[in-house]
């Protein structure tokens, strides 16, 4: 007994451990990155000071693209060297002419990321360089706030007994791009991105090399507070922590990964009249799948040469489309060869609507537009975009142009697939699990995001992506910067933005937002055991508890709250007390009880009294008999007159419902009538695909498990139509109709992934499988024989500890369940779940009469049959 404590407490230590220690990221050439999970604030002791290429305390900075050089000369090759780096807003690192990285990770400047790289196997003996090209994002946009462009790098080295730095100050050398058109324009306010505008023909060449020749350059120039009163003095020191980086932080996820992509599925080579882009009207095409006979394509497509666009007379612009395939996260890219001043637009898409070619997609124009030099150039775009389709927009010149390569830089976060659901008789149980991981990595980067459209890193997306991690990936870091980041934007009164970082000053409020980070915390604790961060956003995360309490009525309930709710922006009654909001606020405080528990703190009675209080008032006074439904909301006493899916799917999947009013409402959710995706004939409005994972988990916890997927399946499988990019989107249509009612009726699309349609393994763990997480950590699992009608179901669970598998197989009269499970977790079989079946485990009978069977770590066969044995 006692050995076995000792290894469970080993096990939970060497959780704590691993998610405490700091952990590292091999990127190629021997480099090693390191970052470290946790958040724990660190002194500021660096050597480096901010540069740029001018001091900006009386005027904005006006260069937003800016090179950076350093060389040095050392004795001989470094026992060890380590470079810390950071830029606003951001940098690419080359040593020695070899690429290194690109960063920082996704951080508000008063909390700035840096990133900390081993290039010990870069350096060598004799002179050595470092080059920096750094890019300022002025203006506010995604994940960066209105501030200044700057560039710090501190390089350690450790060679013989003697340690010596190299650290950004005025020795470095500093030169503004000249190819870099800082008139650029910004496509979308939501994002950190641009259409390049770059002319080759005034490239820098060799500027990253060691024998460039830099004396030339002028020298950088350190950075002193730009902000407040007394305003500097003229002999301040330069400083790393100045404005507005008042605090700097370790790098706190995994590296991005770079891979390569070579552009060969040539599916359109076609003449057209002239370059695509227009700022005001982008022109649409529809594709034809013609090759024109003057691209010479057959050498490219086997690798064996460039693809040739003669030389024509009368100049002819041609158009040419490839399909990657799949939806690619990544920078365009190309090798080619062209008369000089020859313009080439590049063209990165997502998807096609109607096999319709544009620019133009999701409210944003991704297109750049790069000059020649008249050498063999070799660019890449500044800013990643999601591609699935690329093209060049080219004109034929005095001589044949060579496109040697064309293809897609990816930038990607480094998930790594740990888990599995699947179903022998029912494969559409993995093309959503799959789909699922399709999604969540479509909009990842350095956060979850809408890489299309839409950068930030909402705030619910935490809660609702997370069920697809969780189960596919299981990822920790990514959860826990999220749930950081937004809370270092907390207000005073505990008010959190509905996205971290913080993007810009209109401090965005969505109050469902703020209250789907606390069930995110929830989760994240429970999932991963991480208590050392939970316990620092536990003041953030009672604030916020505090400041919803003093919006309730007498009844518990969130009633006439003074900021915006979000609702997935479908149609609802928003007045009043609405149920759909509530349904969050009564999970939040549940889960909120649960984290007071597991840590040991006191107050978690009060919140289970005003959950129990709220869950009466809605059965009570929200319900409407002779509609057999919820109302929206409840206005000053007085029931809405409007009724949506959301107060229904709210009132069963927090089980607030009687059975009888389930039934109602079941019947009314399951009805085969007309609809458009935003009201059924019944005048009842639709969720769209994100707010769907509180209407199937809810018709299922009352007993309707095949109805709610046989639902699911009718409303999300034409997502995963052969056509499609296997993702699940945003809008119940790509053309983004689901919010009007009308297909085509905004004449502009949204994303077909999103990270908040990612539920499904959540589902499918709850009610195919039957497993239930029960305490933090994974330690502890919940198994129950389900009523689903899948005859085989299997999952592989990543847990902290190692993997869990779960086998169903079922048979007219019985079955069997084989588990395997690492140590540090117990699962606890629901006995009742089993009916009367006589119930074996690893070949002997149980006969106990406890509530739970209890399995502990190892290989278990467990076999149950109606017939005696």
């Amino acid at each position: 007994m006692k050995k076995r404590f000792f290894k469970i407490l080993a096990g939970a230590c060497l959780l704590v451990s691993t998610l405490a220690q700091a952990q590292t990221t091999q990127l190629g050439n021997g480099v090693i990155g390191h970052w470290n999970p946790t958040y724990t604030i660190a002194k500021q002791n660096w050597k480096a000071q901010w540069v740029w290429d001018q001091q900006d305390t009386k005027r904005p900075t006006t260069n937003n693209m800016v090179l950076f050089r350093k060389s040095f000369t050392i004795s001989d090759v470094p026992s060890t060297a380590i470079i810390k780096i950071s830029a606003s807003s951001l940098y690419k690192l080359y040593i020695n002419g070899t690429y290194v990285n690109r960063g920082p990770s996704r951080s508000a400047p008063h909390n700035q990321s840096f990133d900390e790289l081993d290039i010990t196997t870069l350096l060598k003996e004799g002179k050595n360089a470092i080059a920096v090209q750094a890019n300022y994002q002025q203006g506010e946009h995604a994940n960066h706030l209105l501030g200044r462009g700057g560039m710090l790098a501190q390089l350690e080295m450790q060679i013989g007994n003697t340690t010596e730095i190299i650290a950004t100050n005025s020795s470095w050398k500093a030169m503004v791009d000249p190819s870099w058109d800082n008139n650029a324009p910004k496509l979308n306010r939501f994002q950190l991105v641009v259409a390049d505008r770059v002319d080759l023909t005034k490239e820098i060449k060799g500027w990253n090399k060691v024998d460039f020749d830099d004396s030339e350059w002028r020298n950088a120039v350190g950075l002193i507070r730009n902000s407040g009163w007394p305003g500097p003095q003229k002999n301040d020191i330069p400083r790393a922590i100045t404005t507005p980086w008042t605090n700097l932080e370790k790098r706190h996820i995994p590296y991005l990964t770079e891979v390569d992509h070579k552009a060969i599925n040539l599916i359109e080579a076609v003449q057209i009249e002239d370059y695509l882009y227009h700022p005001k009207k982008a022109p649409k095409r529809q594709l034809t799948g013609k090759v024109d006979k003057n691209i010479s394509v057959k050498a490219y497509k086997k690798g064996k040469g460039p693809l040739v666009i003669p030389a024509l007379k009368d100049q002819k612009t041609f158009l040419l489309v490839f399909d990657l395939g799949e939806m690619i996260n990544g920078m365009p890219q190309f090798d080619i060869e062209g008369v000089k001043g020859t313009k080439v637009e590049v063209i990165g898409i997502p998807y096609m609507v109607n096999n319709q070619f544009t620019y133009r997609v999701v409210d944003t124009d991704l297109l750049d537009e790069v000059i020649l030099s008249g050498q063999r150039d070799v660019w890449q775009a500044q800013y990643f975009k999601p591609s699935r389709y690329l093209a060049l927009v080219i004109k034929s010149g005095d001589a044949p142009i060579k496109i040697n390569s064309f293809g897609i830089h990816q930038f990607a976060y480094p998930f790594e697939k740990k888990g599995s659901i699947t179903s022998k008789s029912h494969d559409w149980v993995e093309q959503y699990v799959v789909a699922t991981e399709k999604t969540i990595d479509a909009c990842t980067t350095d956060g979850y995001t809408d890489n299309y459209r839409e950068r930030r890193q909402y705030a619910q997306t935490g809660y609702y992506g997370a069920m697809g991690n969780y189960w596919t990936f299981g990822d920790y870091a990514l959860q826990a910067i999220k749930l950081v980041q937004v809370a270092q934007e907390a207000e005073p009164n505990g008010l959190l933005p509905a996205y971290g970082p913080l993007v810009n000053n209109d401090y965005m409020v969505i109050l469902d937002s703020d209250i789907l980070w606390i069930r995110s915390l929830h989760n994240y604790y429970l999932y991963s055991g991480d208590k050392e961060t939970v316990l620092k956003l536990m003041p953030t995360a009672q604030k916020l508890m505090d400041l919803l309490e003093s919006y309730t009525n007498k009844d518990g309930l969130l009633d006439n709250p003074p900021y915006s709710y979000w609702l997935d922006h479908a149609r609802n009654d928003r007045r009043g007390a609405n149920l759909n909001l509530n349904g969050h606020y009564i999970g939040a405080l549940q889960d909120y009880t649960e984290i007071l528990s597991w840590l040991g703190k006191e107050g978690a009675k009060s919140y289970t009294q005003q959950a129990k209080l709220a869950k009466e008032a809605i059965q009570t006074q929200f319900w409407n008999n002779q509609k057999g439904l919820f109302v929206d909301a409840l206005i000053d006493g007085k029931q809405s007159d409007q009724y949506s899916e959301h107060a229904q799917a709210m009132a069963l999947s927090m089980q607030i419902a009687t059975e009888e009013q389930a039934k109602a409402v079941a019947k009314n959710i399951l009805e085969n009538d007309e609809l458009n995706y935003v009201t059924r004939a019944s005048g009842m409005y639709m969720v769209t695909p994100a707010m769907s994972y509180f209407l199937h988990k809810g018709l299922a916890e009352y007993g309707y498990v095949d109805q709610s997927f046989d639902l699911f399946r009718k409303r999300f499988d034409h997502m995963l139509a052969p056509e499609m990019n296997g993702t699940l989107w945003e809008e119940w249509w790509r053309d983004a109709s689901g919010r009007t009612g009308k297909k085509g009726m905004i004449g502009r699309t949204r994303s077909d992934a999103q990270t908040e349609s990612a539920f499904a393994p959540g589902l499918f763990a709850e009610f195919l499988v039957g497993v239930e997480i029960t305490k933090p950590g994974m330690a502890e699992m919940v198994l129950a024989k389900t009523t689903a009608s899948i005859e085989n179901i299997a999952a592989n669970i990543p847990t902290p500890f190692g993997s869990t598998s779960i086998a169903w197989t079922f048979e007219n009269e019985g079955g069997q369940l084989n588990v395997e499970i690492p140590e540090g977790v117990e699962i606890k079989l629901v006995r009742k779940s089993f009916g009367k079946d006589t119930i074996e485990v690893d070949n002997i009978i149980n006969k106990e009469t406890t509530d739970y069977i209890k399995l502990k770590a190892g290989k278990h066969n467990v076999t149950f049959s109606s017939k005696e044995i």
